[in-house]
């Protein structure tokens, strides 16, 4: 009977570790304001999203032409705050300047499992900077795993 307790209580243990090792490390909360600039938009498709990459439209609606990179950060949302998601592995994009003319929309995709492995279930958002002639700006779609 006394066995039969300790590999229960062993089993457990390792079940409770296991379960507080799923899941993605998070780093600092993310506090900027997103989607300020009026008339620009970064939508993700619903129908695209998996654990280890998503398909993103910006739609740039607005009287001038915007840039950005290639560069993007994930965020997970916990208790209602955003929190930046810890990438596993450097993470390596090109230094290119990519350019989106005003009225006109374009489709990206990315695939994050190198730097950031698989994402577990949970609420989380891509973001990136985009700047017009004169500001920059924080654009953020959200999407749910």
């Amino acid at each position: 009977m006394k066995k039969s307790k300790t590999i229960l209580i062993m089993v457990l243990a390792l079940n409770i570790l296991l379960l507080v090792g799923c899941g993605q490390k998070l780093g600092e909360e993310f506090t900027e304001e997103v989607n300020t600039l009026e008339g620009v938009s970064l939508t993700v498709d619903a129908e695209s999203v998996a654990s280890s990459g998503i398909t993103y439209t910006l739609d740039n609606q607005s009287d001038k032409d915007i840039n950005f990179g290639q560069n993007y950060s994930l965020q997970m949302e916990k208790d209602g705050k955003w929190y930046q998601v810890e990438s596993q592995d450097p993470m390596a994009v090109t230094l290119e300047l990519l350019w989106l003319p005003a009225g006109t929309s374009d489709t990206y995709e990315i695939k994050w499992d190198s730097s950031y492995g698989k994402l577990s279930s949970g609420n989380y958002r891509i973001v990136k900077n985009v700047s017009d002639e004169e500001n920059g700006y924080y654009l953020a779609g959200e999407f749910q795993l």
